[in-house]
C-alpha cells in the first residue's frame, strides 16, 4: 500500500516507476530507517531520493513525492490514534491527535498554494533562499544561484497536478498502511490464545505508533515493546499473553521486514559491486593510434 501511494504520487509528475521497484525501494528504506541509530530517516530519505531520481523523476518531483508521503502518512496515523481513541471513548486523547493532522494537512496544503500564486512564492523565496544557502556553507558545496534553485523548484512544483479522486486514493492507501500493520497485531493477540480488545486496539496501536517515532533507539527497541505491552494489559490481557503477543507482533512487522529490507538493499548493491570489480578491457587500437 505504501509504495503504490508512492507511485501515484510520481506519477503526477510524470515519472513511471514499475511496482517492483517501488516495492525494492520501499523495503530497503525502510530497513536503513529502523537499524540506523539517530540519523536512520535522514539516511532513508536521502537513499529513496536517489532511488527516485534514478528511476526518471527529476529532483523537484522526486522531493516533493517523499514531503507528500510523509505528510499524507502522519495525518493518516493521526486518524487511526483518532479513530482508537473515539472507539475506546478516550476524547483526550482525540482532541490531542486532531491538531498533529490538521497541522501536517495544512502544511502541505500551504505548500502546494505557493507553488502556484507569484505573491505567496515570493514571501516564501527569501527564507528558503537563506537556507539553502546556509546549507551549502555547512556542506561546504558551493552549487548554482540559491534564488534560480528556489525558483525553478517552484515552478516545477506548480505545475504538478493530482485529482480529487488520486488524492482520495493516495489518502485511502496511506492508511490501509497502517490499518493493516494494527491487523498483524490482533492477529498475534488472537494468536496467544487472548481476546481481542477491539474497541481499545486503535488506541493501543496508536500508542506504539507514538512510541516508535520517539526514534529514542533504532526502531524503537524496547520503547515500543514496553509500551504496547503496558497497554495491552490496561486493557484486561494478563501480563504473559501482552507480552508474547507484542512480541509476536514485532517479529512479523518489525524484524522479519527489516531482514527482507536489508536483504533487497543488498540486492540493489549488487550489480554496482560487480562493475567496480570487473577488469577493464583493453580498447582495441586503431591504426590511426600512436604506436602502432
Amino acid at each position: 500500500a505504501f509504495a503504490i501511494m508512492l507511485r501515484r504520487l510520481l506519477a503526477a509528475g510524470g515519472a513511471r516507476v514499475g511496482i517492483r521497484p517501488m516495492l525494492a525501494t520501499a523495503y530497503a528504506a525502510n530497513a536503513v530507517s529502523v537499524s540506523v541509530p539517530l540519523a536512520g530517516p535522514a539516511l532513508a530519505t536521502a537513499f529513496t531520493f536517489c532511488r527516485f531520481t534514478r528511476q526518471g523523476a527529476d529532483a523537484p518531483l522526486a522531493g516533493w513525492s517523499l514531503l507528500a508521503g510523509g505528510v499524507i502518512s502522519s495525518a493518516a496515523a493521526a486518524l487511526v490514534v483518532v479513530g482508537g481513541a473515539l472507539a475506546s471513548g478516550n476524547i483526550l486523547v482525540a482532541a490531542v491527535a486532531v491538531p498533529g493532522g490538521v497541522l501536517a494537512v495544512t502544511a502541505l496544503v500551504v505548500a502546494g498554494a505557493a507553488a502556484r500564486r507569484p505573491r505567496l512564492r515570493g514571501a516564501f523565496e527569501r527564507p528558503a533562499v537563506w537556507a539553502l544557502q546556509q546549507g551549502s556553507r555547512l556542506l561546504r558545496r558551493p552549487g548554482a544561484e540559491p534564488r534560480q534553485i528556489i525558483r525553478a523548484w517552484a515552478q516545477r512544483l506548480g505545475s504538478l497536478r493530482l485529482s480529487p479522486s488520486d488524492w482520495v486514493a493516495v489518502a485511502g492507501l496511506a492508511l490501509a498502511n497502517w490499518l493493516a500493520d494494527a491487523a498483524v497485531l490482533a492477529v498475534s493477540i488472537r494468536a496467544t490464545g487472548a481476546v481481542v480488545p477491539w474497541h481499545d486496539l486503535l488506541l493501543v496501536y496508536g500508542s506504539g505508533i507514538a512510541a516508535q517515532s520517539l526514534n529514542i533507539t533504532p526502531g524503537g527497541l524496547g520503547v515500543t515493546e514496553g509500551t504496547l505491552s503496558l497497554a495491552l494489559v490496561a486493557t484486561g490481557l494478563g501480563a504473559s499473553q501482552a507480552l508474547a503477543a507484542v512480541l509476536l507482533y514485532r517479529l512479523a512487522s518489525f524484524w522479519l521486514v527489516t531482514l527482507a529490507g536489508w536483504l533487497v538493499l543488498l540486492w540493489l548493491r549488487r550489480p554496482r559491486a560487480r562493475r567496480g570489480t570487473e577488469p577493464r578491457r583493453a580498447r582495441p587500437r586503431s591504426p590511426a593510434d600512436p604506436g602502432t
